[in-house]
């Protein structure tokens, strides 16, 4: 059955509410909507806000391992893009703790301030359906194992590959060979 919900935001507790909108301001170009001493509401698009950030001074610390929520996903528009991206965060001073391809797409992870995970990734794959197709196959079974769910690359070579226009196909293929 088909229904119209979609993502519409997140909220995330914060200990430190100026560190976190700033960060969250550099790595998605976020802008504040609203802010006060408690809360900052912030969006990258049309969206009146993707997330909130807040901070009631009450915020502990989350065991390592805790349930709930593990890591936000961004998307950007393949492997090209996501070489930009690094490059832009990198000059920023940000950057990645892990970065994986995952076959049907390729991740970099990065921990914002509190050391919440988020992630940004492209499609490896033409398109959607695809994408979708792979994650119906035994290599995706194989390769969806623990510690690194794919394989491991160097975001310095993603990047290297982006200079020296490599095209996407190509750099889809990142890390894939070592495994």
């Amino acid at each position: 059955m088909a229904h119209s919900l979609q993502l519409a935001h997140f909220g995330l507790r914060t200990r430190d509410l100026p560190a976190a909108v700033d960060w969250y301001g550099r790595v998605l170009g976020a802008q504040v909507r609203f802010r006060n001493n408690l809360a900052a509401f912030m969006s990258f698009d049309e969206e009146h806000h993707r997330f909130v950030l807040w901070d009631d001074g009450g915020t502990g610390e989350k065991p390592e391992n805790a349930r709930g929520v593990d890591h936000i996903g961004f998307s950007c528009g393949g492997p090209s893009e996501l070489a930009g991206e690094y490059e832009r965060l990198k000059h920023l001073g940000i950057t990645p703790t892990m970065s994986v391809n995952h076959h049907f797409t390729s991740s970099l992870y990065y921990h914002d301030p509190d050391g919440d995970e988020v992630e940004i990734t492209c499609d490896n794959m033409p398109s959607k359906a695809e994408c979708s197709a792979f994650m119906a196959t035994s290599a995706m079974s194989e390769i969806m194992q623990p510690p690194f769910f794919g394989s491991e690359f160097d975001p310095e070579e993603l990047l290297r590959l982006r200079h020296s226009g490599a095209s996407d196909r190509e750099m889809a293929q990142i890390g894939l060979c070592q495994r």
